[in-house]
This record gives structure tokens, sequence and C-alpha cells, in this order.
């Protein structure tokens, strides 16, 4: 169930809560720093931002196993394997446009298409044999019966998230105590803003790895 997913990413971050906020935002100014040096050469700023965002995967994968974190972690996918790596994220980024590009139907087989392939960055970190193109099979193969609890962990903290929001929204409307539930709701944010990304890639590495324990459901 995506609840005990839930769990394991919770208990990461309660352990190391500013180590992994530290390697987020370290990633996402790197990553804004290779995309505007890059900027004029699309393929070179795919390359820096892939690269970086398939380092953050190794951080999720290590952490979610009680692994050190570090930030020589978020370099990890700077190695030999480096073009392997970016063409595979690159073919499943091509697929997922090719299903979007069906007439009427096509957003929505691309969202279940994403789903088959939302594990082919841990593949592409984890798995140096496989190659680039294998990644998406093997993907396909490992998401069988586990493409709707994956989906219903993206759903429910989404609507959970929504509906915390719009109540304490709602609080901050009364006179007088509204003020302090207007706090809370700027908290909220402020809390969901810093943790939402790391949350969300420690659960989805908990599929994977309980993808990876576990043989994929016929």
């Amino acid at each position: 169930m995506f609840i005990q997913k839930y769990k394991q990413a919770l208990a990461v971050i309660l352990k190391k809560p500013i180590m992994l906020w530290g390697l987020s935002l370290l990633s996402a100014i790197l990553g804004g720093i290779a995309s505007i040096v890059t900027s004029p050469i699309f393929a070179l700023s795919f390359c820096a931002t892939t690269l970086l965002n398939l380092g953050m995967i190794k951080v999720y994968l290590d952490g979610l196993k009680g692994k050190q974190v570090n930030s020589n972690q978020l370099f990890a996918a700077f190695n030999k394997n480096a073009v392997r790596a970016v063409g595979g994220m690159a073919w499943q980024a091509l697929w997922i446009i090719i299903w979007c590009l069906v007439p009427i139907v096509g957003p929505i087989i691309a969202i279940v298409k994403s789903y088959s392939y939302a594990f082919v960055p841990y593949i592409l970190v984890t798995k140096p044999e496989v190659t680039a193109t294998d990644a998406l099979k093997l993907s396909m193969q490992m998401t069988k019966g586990k493409k709707g609890q994956m989906f219903l962990a993206d759903f429910c903290l989404g609507l959970g998230l929504g509906i915390v929001a719009l109540v304490l929204g709602l609080l901050a409307l009364i006179p007088f105590i509204g003020i302090l539930f207007g706090l809370v709701l700027v908290i909220f944010f402020i809390l969901v803003a810093l943790f939402i990304g790391i949350f969300q890639g420690l659960y989805k590495a908990a599929f994977y790895d309980d993808s990876v324990e576990a043989p994929a459901a016929e």
C-alpha cells in the first residue's frame, strides 16, 4: 500500500531534514546555474540538469536505505555512463511526447505511460548494465501491478494538501482568531515548499526499491 511508502519517506525526512533540504536546494541552485550557462545550447542544458536530477535520485535511494547522504552524490551521474543516462532520460521524454500527440486521448495515455516509465531514472542510476532503451522496457515490466498505487500516492498527496490548505484558509477568515490560523497556513505553505519534492522523491524511491526486492506482478 502507498501509505507504507509515505511512512518510509517520512521516517527518512525526520532523521535528516536539514541535510536532505540542503542537498535539494543545492541541486536546484546548480541546476539553475547550469541552465543559465548552457541555455544557448539546449542539449548541454538538458544534459546538465538531467545528470543533477539523477544525482538526487541517488540521494533518495541511499537515504531510504539508511546510508549517509552528502553533496558528492549529486554528481554521481557524472561518470562514464553519463551519455547512457542522458540518453535514457531523453528516450523516456521522447515517448511521453509521442503519446501526448495521440488525438483526443493523448494526454490521458501519456499520464498512464508516465507511471509505466517512472522507474527509468532509478534503473539508470542503479543498473549500469541496462542500456538506455532497455531501461524503458524494464521500467514497464517493474511497474506492472504498481501503477495504481503510484497514482494513488500522488493523487492522495495532492488532495490532502489541498484539503488542509482549504480548511486553514477558511479558518483564517474567522474574526480575531483567524490571524492564528493564517499564520499556521503560512507555515504550512513554507513546509510544503521546502519538503514536498523530497517527500515525493523518497516515496517514489520506496516504490522502486520494493519492485527490485519483489518480482513484478503479471
